[in-house]
Formats: structure tokens, sequence, C-alpha cells
């Protein structure tokens, strides 16, 4: 058993090495989870401010021994080497250390992709918090990851992580999956931004763009993309039909259309909105948030029999329910499963099935600059690969930073035309390589 693995590994003196890259929120969260799990230490803390990842370090590591805040590899291998650990604002210089594993928690796409690129091409087990890099250049980074002998994978804790756990234990045992879902703790408004959300983040005290990345859709497209690419589900329709649903509404309405429910095709992935109480407000002992659902079903009479009789429901389709997720507090558990096993939580095994893409929140114009999921300018919604490829459609993930060319109605989907997309960017070569390497 894993947590046995990595007793042994504790009492022989021999944990597994991680780089943390990201001290920001669910950076540290992974931070405090791995100093209280045995047979692991973080060796070095890299951010962009180099002052947050020498405080991050210094007050979660420096009992355990010396810190160093140093951006020279020579002296960080050797505090590394000697037990201690180092404390930087290069991440590349991270991944050249002695480590085994490197943590990508920034939650900038181009950042996720250099991060996981230079990881893979230095032999290390790469485990991200980065979904929004992963819903873009995913499968090229897993197949290059498999060709280097070591594990790329989204981390266990958040949604897509759980979701693809729960799906690979339902396969398994010969259960068909009709949907894979995820819950939300706010409704969804397609055209919010960090203005109309300012208020609510700082009574939250969160960034309002982040906020606003959740509240407008985005997020939750980004996550179930990630499940779409790791499973072979597919969204139902652009953007899944994100309807409000009690639990206890799910297996009757998301199952096909000849079995009374909305659904076009089995097996896909979807969101669900919270439902509201009888003042406007969310209802969450009804709905889904904070947890991930499926919905399954079978063809065989007794099984439908003992999913009665074990109270699960009447049938023919039947809600699986997870009530919660412990985002970077579960990541130990990828990173064990990619050190010990060389297994990942989940990534994808092929080319892409889904992609998000960017859709305008309002008539933008020429020269306009982009600023991605959350921002002002466009929101993220899931479409099929093939549509995306056949349409041109810009991804979600190459849109940030990036200069409009031309004019684009509010609700009409960007194409790469409609952009002036940076080439040097790591995303960008690497989401060409994927284009490359999985041709339609």
């Amino acid at each position: 058993m894993l947590h046995r693995r990595l007793a042994e590994l504790e009492k022989k003196g021999k944990p597994i090495r991680v780089g943390l890259i990201g001290a920001g929120r669910m950076g540290l969260g992974v931070l405090h989870q791995i100093t209280r799990t045995k047979g692991m230490r973080i060796a070095a803390v890299a951010d962009c401010q180099a002052s947050r990842a020498a405080e991050a370090a210094q007050s979660n590591l420096s009992s355990r021994g010396a810190v160093l805040a140093t951006d020279n590899l020579a002296e960080a291998t050797r505090v590394v080497e000697s037990g201690g650990a180092v404390a930087t604002s290069d991440s590349r210089m991270v991944c050249r250390l002695p480590l085994d594993v490197v943590i990508e928690a920034t939650g900038i796409p181009d950042s996720g992709a250099q991060v996981a690129l230079e990881a893979i091409e230095q032999k290390k087990h790469i485990v991200t918090l980065n979904v929004e890099a992963d819903a873009v250049i995913g499968p090229i980074l897993s197949h290059l990851a498999n060709r280097a002998g070591v594990v790329y994978t989204v981390t266990a804790g958040d949604e897509p992580g759980v979701l693809g756990g729960m799906y690979e234990w339902a396969v398994s045992i010969g259960l068909q999956v009709v949907v894979a879902g995820k819950g939300c703790m706010r409704p969804i408004d397609w055209n919010a931004n960090p203005d109309s959300v300012a208020a609510e983040a700082k009574r939250l005290g969160i960034n309002p763009k982040m906020l606003a990345s959740f509240r407008d859709g985005s997020k939750h497209n980004v996550e179930v993309c990630v499940v779409a690419n790791g499973t072979g589900l597919v969204p139902d329709v652009r953007g899944t039909h994100a309807r409000p649903l009690a639990l206890d509404e799910i297996p009757r309405v998301l199952c096909p259309k000849k079995d009374g429910g909305i659904l076009d095709q089995s097996g896909v992935v979807e969101i669900a909105p919270p439902v509201l109480d009888a003042e406007g407000r969310p209802d969450m002992a009804r709905s889904v948030t904070p947890g991930v659902y499926l919905v399954v079903t079978t063809d065989h009479p007794q099984i439908h029999a003992d999913f009665k009789y074990l109270l699960v429901g009447d049938g023919p389709y039947y809600l699986l329910h997870r009530p919660f997720h412990l985002c970077a507090m579960e990541t130990p558990n990828s990173i064990a499963r990619a050190a010990i096993y060389g297994d990942a939580t989940l990534n994808a095994p092929g080319g892409p099935v889904a992609e998000v893409i960017a859709i305008a929140k309002r008539d933008l114009k020429p020269g306009e600059i982009l600023t991605g999921s959350g921002g002002a300018e466009i929101t993220g919604q899931i479409e099929k690969h093939a549509i995306c490829r056949k349409e041109n459609l810009l991804p979600l993930g190459l849109a940030y930073g990036v200069k409009l060319k031309r004019a684009v109605p509010k609700g009409t989907p960007l194409v790469l035309d409609d952009v002036a997309l940076d080439e040097s960017l790591a995303i960008q070569k690497l989401w060409r390589l994927q284009q490359k390497t999985f041709p339609i």
C-alpha cells in the first residue's frame, strides 16, 4: 500500500525529493501538506517573486535543515544534496536540481508549459496543478513524458484528478459511464468580469480575475476539458449544458433523450451549477458543490437489482457522488504514485479529445489585448477537438496577452486569424507540435 511504501522511505532516510514552482495559495497548500507527509520532502521552492519563495521556504522548511535563497545551480545543488532546501526565483533551475518530482502550481499557461517541458527534459516527474496549461497542451506533454520515461500528470484533489479516479474505478469494474461532472459554488454568468465581481472578491479576499474565471464558466470548462482529454469523454454541446440540477435530478435529466433526459449521446462531461433556494441563494445541501459525480448504468438486470438493493437509486441511471475535493491537500498522493509506481493520476493517453475555445463577452475592437480566463474580453467554453480544428478556433489558453487584429462581435467564437499569436512562447510552440503530432 502507498502509505506503507512512504513509511519505508521515511525510515530509510530516502524521501521523495520535491521541487515546488509557485508559492501562491495553491502552492502553499501543497507545501503545508507535504511537510506533514512521511516519505517526501520539499527541497526547493520557486516563485517569480523571490521574496515570496524565501518566505514560504523559511516559514515551513527551516526546522528540517538549512534554507538558502539562491539562483546559483551549483550552490543550490549542494544544499539539496545535504538535505537542506532552496528558495529561488528561477523555476528552470529547480528542474535541474537533484529532485524526483516537480510540482507546477502557478496557474499561468505559459509558465506551466515552460516548467513541464524543462522537467521532462531533465527526466523529472511533473505533477501539475496548472489545468489552464493542461487543457491546451496536456496531450503533447503526456506524449513527451512517456518518451522520456517519466510521468506527467494533473494532481489528485482538484476536480479533474478526482473525476479521473472515479472514472477509472467505474470502468475498471465494468460500469458504463454516461456522465462525469463537477459542481460549481456559484451560478454561471458567461459575461462576468473582474469589475462585476470586484465587491464579492474583496469580501472573499481573492483575486477578482480569478473569481471571474469561475463565475464566467471558463475555469469549469477548463477542468472538464482536462477530464475529457484524460478519459475520452466529450462535451454533449458546446460549453456543456451547465444546467442547475439538484442531486436527485441529475440521473433523471443527465441521461440520453431516449430515456427522458437531455443528452444526445452517452459518455460526456458536464458542469452542474448550484440550484437556488427560495431566496435565490445557492442551496449547497441539494447541489453537487463542492464535489464531483458520475452518472453510470449497466446492461445487466441483476446489477440493476443490486444498485436498488444498495439504495443507490431506482435506475436505470445512477448517481455516484463524491461530496468533496481537497485541492492541493491531496497532491502528495499524486507525487507518491508518480515517484513510487510510475503511475499518473490523470493524463491524456493520446491526442486531444476536446479544447476550450475563446468566446467574446462583449463587442471586441481591433488592437484590444486579450487577458485570458476571467478577463473582461473573453470567456472559455469546451468544444470537441475535431470541430475546433475544422473551424480554426482559438484556444482559451493561447489568448493571454495577445492583440486582436480585427473586430469580433459579442458571443462569437474567436478564430486563430483574429489574433496576433506570439510564436516564441513555449505554450504556443508545444501547441503547434501537438497539432503536428496528432493530426485529424
